[in-house]
């Protein structure tokens, strides 16, 4: 394995680590992020979730985005929702489970496109 691509896999293990962290602590206090929009809080859940499977697959470059990050992004989606419905402040809704779905999708469907590119090619070579 190339050095710097050694480097840059930790890179990416602790950027998903830390950002595992602040979603998690963000679904469980009282007020988190909010944006100016209509329906920010799915907005968030896509964001989290295309960004949660970016750095799931760049962290661990020599398995594939298949089914087996998917569930698991998934399966943390559904933990969330499950930890909020213990707290009388938050909220436990099926749509948010989706938008989370539709966030990990969003990324998979640009898996192609991003083929394309020498970094994503090279980093990505088993």
């Amino acid at each position: 394995m190339n050095v710097n691509r050694h480097y840059v896999t930790i890179l990416f293990r602790l950027l998903l680590a830390g950002t595992l962290l602040f979603i998690s602590w963000q679904a469980t206090i009282r007020n988190g992020i909010a944006l100016p929009l209509a329906n920010s809080d799915k907005e968030l859940h896509f964001l989290a979730f295309c960004t949660l499977a970016v750095l799931l697959d760049f962290a661990f470059p020599k398995s594939r985005f298949g089914w087996f990050k998917i569930l698991a992004l998934i399966g943390y989606g559904i933990l969330i929702e499950v930890v909020q419905s213990f707290f009388p402040y938050r909220s436990t809704e099926l749509a948010d489970v989706f938008a989370d779905i539709v966030g990990i999708f969003a990324y998979a469907v640009t898996i192609p496109l991003l083929r394309r590119f020498t970094f994503y090619q090279e980093y990505r070579q088993l």
